[in-house]
């Protein structure tokens, strides 16, 4: 298979489109701090229907473009990303610091109103407080007012590549932030390549 040309620095913005951007805006700048970088109505480029929000939590000029359209052409969808069966974006993931920080954001948006749709968890098959899911850090879920679902989280794992896991200094140094003794778990297995379950929709 050809090799691309080099690597990605990284994954750096989303575009989410918004039922409701006033709703949006006060929902991204009012309840989540993000500082609004400029914003185009609909109409003003001859040819493009949509109106786009830039906001940022960076230095860069955006981290999430909002896209939106008078608000009777766009109606409020049914149900969150989350619920919504079939192809398309699942959530977006927004990092914190600490776990502390991740539990003082999540009682601010408490107090704000904000539906948690998917409540603090540990997202590990083999941490003590894990919840047997994969992914390997800590993590709760909201959902804007366009059922655009996010992930507050810290304590991403740290990953080797060249043995294909995570790194068990990384592993054991969570455990002891987290009140247990570094040697009550031990990390995920690394995973092997298995296909067979595409075998099931042939």
């Amino acid at each position: 298979m050809p090799q691309p040309p080099s690597p990605f620095l990284g994954l750096q913005h989303i575009g989410l489109k918004v039922h409701d951007i006033e709703a949006a805006l006060d929902f991204y700048v009012g309840k989540l701090g993000f500082t609004i970088t400029e914003i185009h109505p609909p109409g003003r480029v001859p040819g493009v229907d949509f109106g786009l929000a830039f906001l940022r939590c960076t230095a860069l000029h955006h981290d999430v473009s909002l896209f939106f359209w008078r608000r009777w052409e766009c109606p409020a969808p049914e149900v969150n990303t989350m619920q919504r069966p079939g192809p398309g974006m699942h959530h977006i993931a927004l990092q914190v610091a600490s776990r502390r920080e991740l539990e003082a954001w999540e009682r601010h948006l408490t107090r704000l109103g904000v539906e948690i749709v998917w409540a603090r968890a540990i997202h590990s098959p083999t941490h003590p407080e894990g919840d047997g899911l994969w992914g390997e850090n800590h993590a709760f879920y909201i959902s804007d007012p366009s059922g655009n679902c996010i992930e507050i989280f810290c304590d991403m794992a740290l990953f080797d590549p060249a043995r294909n896991e995570v790194y068990s200094g990384w592993f054991r140094d969570r455990l002891t932030r987290d009140g247990h003794d570094p040697n009550s778990a031990s990390p995920p297995k690394p995973w092997k390549e298995d296909y067979s379950f595409l075998e099931e929709k042939r």
